[in-house]
C-alpha cells in the first residue's frame, strides 16, 4: 500500500515539474520542444486553444493508441499522466509565471531543462510513463524491431524541425540545450539515488573480514571465488555494498584485521535487493 502511495505521488510531482517547466519557461521564451510538448506548441500557433487542452486531446489519442497496438499493462502505466498533465499545465496557465523569473534566455533554458528532466526523471523512477509521444516509437519497435531511442530521436528532431518553419531560427540554440540537459537530467535521476560504494577485499584473512563485516558492521557480503596473480594460489575475495558513509569504519575495521590487505572501492549509482530495495528479513516486510 505504501509503494503504491509513493508511485501515485511521485507521477503526480513528476507531471507537476514537468508542466511548470513548460508554462514558466517554455510558452514564455517561445522554446522549442519535442515529444507531445513540441506538438502542441506547434499547433498552438493555428488554434486558439488553450496549451494544456490541445496537449490532453493529442495525448488522450494518443492513449488510445497505445492501448490498441501496445495492450492494457502498457497502458496502464500511462493513464495517471494522460489525465494530470493537462490538468497541471492548466492551472499553471492561469497564473503569471512569466513574470517571476529572469529574462535571460539561457539561465531560463538551464532551469527549464532540468526541472522537465526531474519531473520525467521522478515519472519513471517511480514505474511510470509520460505517455505522449513515446507511444509510436513503442509501437515500431513492437512490430518492426526498429530501436526506441532512434526512432524517438527522428521523432523529436522531425517536431523541432516543424517548429523552425513556424518559429524562425529564434531561440533555436537554447531550444536544443533544453533537449541535451532534460535527457542527461532524466538519466541521473533515475538512477542516482543515496551514494554507495562497492568494495572488494582480497586478503589471506578473508574469513575474518567476512565475519567483521557480517557480525560487527551489520553489511552484506559476497564471497567470489579468485586466483592470485603472483603466487598462483585460489582464495576468497569479499564484495560488500555499502552506504558511503560507512565506508570509513568498514575500512578500518578490515585494515586493523590484515593492514596489507587489497581494497578496490568504486562508487555505484543504482542497487536493488535485500538490505537496499528489499527489506533484509521476512519480519521487516510485514
Amino acid at each position: 500500500m505504501k509503494q503504491k502511495l509513493f508511485t501515485f505521488l511521485s507521477i503526480l510531482a513528476g507531471n507537476a515539474l514537468l508542466a511548470f517547466a513548460v508554462c514558466a519557461f517554455v510558452v514564455p521564451n517561445n522554446f522549442m520542444l519535442g515529444g507531445s510538448n513540441g506538438i502542441a506548441l506547434a499547433l498552438h500557433t493555428f488554434i486558439p486553444l488553450p496549451l494544456s487542452l490541445l496537449n490532453g486531446i493529442l495525448n488522450g489519442l494518443l492513449f488510445f493508441v497505445g492501448l490498441i497496438f501496445l495492450g492494457k499493462n502498457f497502458a496502464a502505466g500511462t493513464l495517471l499522466s494522460t489525465v494530470v498533465y493537462p490538468i497541471f499545465m492548466a492551472v499553471f496557465e492561469q497564473l503569471p509565471l512569466e513574470a517571476l523569473f529572469t529574462e535571460d534566455k539561457l539561465t531560463c533554458a538551464i532551469f527549464c531543462a532540468v526541472m522537465a528532466g526531474f519531473g520525467i526523471g521522478i515519472v519513471v523512477r517511480a514505474g511510470g510513463a509520460t505517455g505522449g509521444m513515446d507511444i509510436p516509437p513503442c509501437i515500431l519497435h513492437k512490430y518492426k524491431g526498429i530501436p526506441i531511442g532512434a526512432s524517438l530521436m527522428v521523432f523529436d528532431t522531425i517536431i523541432v524541425l516543424a517548429q523552425v518553419f513556424i518559429n524562425g531560427l529564434d531561440g533555436v540554440l537554447h531550444s536544443l540545450l533544453i533537449i541535451f540537459l532534460v535527457s542527461m537530467t532524466v538519466n541521473q535521476t533515475v538512477v542516482t539515488g543515496v551514494k554507495k560504494v562497492q568494495l572488494i577485499v582480497i586478503s589471506p584473512f578473508y574469513e575474518q573480514i567476512r565475519r567483521e563485516i557480517l557480525e560487527t558492521q551489520d553489511s552484506g557480503v559476497t564471497m567470489l571465488d579468485i586466483e592470485t596473480g603472483y603466487e598462483g594460489k585460489n582464495q576468497k575475495a569479499v564484495l560488500c555494498i555499502l552506504y558511503a558513509k560507512r565506508y570509513p569504519a568498514i575500512r578500518d575495521a578490515i585494515l586493523k584485521l590484515d593492514p596489507h590487505a587489497f581494497i578496490v572501492t568504486s562508487e555505484v549509482k543504482n542497487v536493488n535487493g535485500k538490505g537496499y530495495t528489499l527489506a533484509r528479513n521476512l519480519e521487516e516486510k510485514v
